[in-house]
């Protein structure tokens, strides 16, 4: 279960707690998000991860850098592995700069650009001067199931339903970047059948909608989301009887490719879009950006129309 500890939680935000200077960082810092894991947290840059921070005991925590983004071989600031008092948190915020030049000539040579992506999404929904108006709220990125991968998970909570937190709904999102994407063994009919697989079994289905609720209210609880909460105090429900969306967005589409024509017009695609396990939906933006709002959101028939 993708759910931090209370103790976990005080440390992050009490103003005595050992982990206070990294979430202080974080939010003052838009290109950081944070990820709750499982007793743990990853701090993104550019949808790489600069900072694992790992409950290892009772006020202690493990700390560290992928090592792998730094090929070029910087020498890399000296800091401590266990972060025990908020002395070893300032110690990493102070290096986050120089971590950053290392992942950005990383990814100059090794470029993750759908995974800076799903950042920016997180970012403009959940935490930007126009996450209020948004009707999606990410909970997570970079998603991993018993049988489904897809890039970010979301909250559906509609702009005149705010006032009670069972109003929600589940919004499972696969994000494709280019036409290259968008076929293969990660291709949009593949997504689909996994979606099929994963929602279907209701086990796992269930222990996915509790994940969301619990990163949800925890995120919400650290100060990571920016939105009118109204009467309903953000504490938001799923029921796992409410049919989620299956969305996709598909970033930088060329509109003189016929290649994604082809693949919306497989009948296997036209079956998924009249399942009954969930709602497929395709993301258009509202003149640009990624706001991500209930009529943005268009059924394969419809967006059809569009290309």
């Amino acid at each position: 279960m993708r759910k931090l500890s209370t103790q976990f939680m005080r440390d992050l935000i009490d103003s005595d707690g050992v982990l206070q200077p990294i979430l202080t960082r974080v939010k003052k810092d838009s290109t950081l998000m944070l990820a709750i894991r499982e007793n743990y947290i990853n701090i993104y840059y550019r949808g790489g991860n600069i900072l694992k921070i790992k409950e290892h005991n009772k006020g202690c925590y493990e700390a560290s850098f992928d090592k792998q983004y730094n090929k070029s071989g910087v020498l890399i600031p000296d800091t401590p592995t266990e972060i025990s008092s908020q002395k070893d948190s300032k110690s990493w915020v102070d290096s986050l700069p120089i971590r950053k030049n290392i992942m950005d000539e990383y990814f100059s040579t090794y470029g993750k650009a759908e995974r800076e992506f799903q950042q920016l999404i997180a970012r403009e929904n959940n935490n930007s001067t126009i996450s209020n108006e948004s009707e999606y709220f990410v909970s997570d990125i970079e998603v991993t199931e018993a049988y489904a991968r897809f890039d970010i998970m979301a909250i559906r909570w509609l702009a005149a339903q705010r006032k009670n937190g069972s109003n929600c709904k589940a919004a499972l999102i696969e994000m494709k970047y280019g036409d290259g994407a968008l076929e293969g063994s990660a291709g949009l009919l593949k997504h689909l059948k996994d979606m099929e697989k994963l929602i279907s079994n209701k086990d796992s289905y269930a222990k996915l909608l509790e994940t969301m609720e619990n990163q949800f209210n925890q995120l919400d609880e650290l100060g990571m989301l920016k939105f009118n909460k109204g009467t309903s105090n953000a504490k938001v429900k799923l029921n796992a009887e409410e049919t989620p969306e299956v969305i996709f967005i598909l970033a930088n589409h060329n509109p003189r490719s016929t290649k994604l024509g082809t693949i919306l017009s497989d009948p296997e695609i036209d079956l998924f879009a009249q399942s009954k396990l969930f709602d497929l939906k395709f993301f258009v933006a509202s003149f640009a950006g990624y706001g991500l709002h209930a009529k943005c959101m268009l059924p394969l028939v419809e967006f059809r129309k569009l290309l």
